[in-house]
């Protein structure tokens, strides 16, 4: 039996430089390139932001409960003032209600956590843009890159394999890229939407825990 080996001819030196393909990407690789900066310019502020305001302590709220079943709210809003974050902000609004009074409280802190989300959620409008648009220019890129090739090849009479699978490659570029800052975009933005939704139902469950301390000191009285 005769076995025939097809081997593929030397590819030479032809290889792919990352920056230099990028380059190729035509004109409308800037505003991708201004969109991928702002993208990661707020991806990293919300994680240092998050990271510095979605703190809460178990520790602490078992002691704010402890001083307002104990009925001592200066103390209960010295805490909350130490804790310097969303959490802190929110139940330093419910300390100021009337002792013993928790609808008033809670309508506060419902209030305060309202503000909070609009901080937390600052931003994150933007990366839901990016990641709407960023595709779609590099689309674009892609396709009046492809109007081009194939208007060269109608003034040239060159339609070699050649010369559309050098232009496309080029093009396609615009469209890789947009895609991937896209992606990036996307998925931080509901990163972030999943830690906010996560923070405000813990908020929630101890919001309502406070709400029993107080009805339960109010029982029995």
């Amino acid at each position: 039996m005769t076995i025939f080996f097809l081997q593929s001819a030397p590819a030479g030196d032809a290889s792919l430089d990352i920056f230099s393909l990028l380059m190729k990407g035509g004109v409308v690789m800037i505003p991708l390139v201004i969109l991928s900066l702002i993208a990661v310019i707020l991806i990293v502020e919300r994680i240092m932001f998050f990271n510095k305001n979605l703190q809460l302590s178990e520790k602490n709220f078992s002691e704010l409960i402890k001083h307002v079943e104990a009925g001592k709210m200066e103390e209960a809003m010295s805490l909350c003032e130490r804790e310097k974050n969303s959490w802190g902000r929110i139940f330093i609004y419910g300390m100021t209600a009337e002792s013993g009074n928790a609808d008033e409280m809670d309508k506060l802190m419902e209030g305060a956590a309202e503000v909070e989300i609009g901080r937390l959620e600052k931003g994150l409008n933007y990366l839901s843009i990016i990641a709407g648009v960023a595709p779609l220019l590099g689309f674009i890129g892609t396709i009046a890159g492809v109007i081009t090739i194939f208007f060269d090849i109608s003034t040239s009479s060159d339609i070699s394999i050649s010369v559309i699978s050098e232009g496309l490659y080029k093009k396609m570029v615009s469209s890789a890229s947009g895609l991937v800052i896209g992606i990036i975009a996307f998925t931080a933005y509901h990163l972030f939407q999943n830690s906010i939704d996560s923070f405000i139902s813990k908020v929630q469950e101890e919001s309502l825990n406070l709400r029993v301390a107080i009805l339960s000191k109010k029982k029995g009285a």
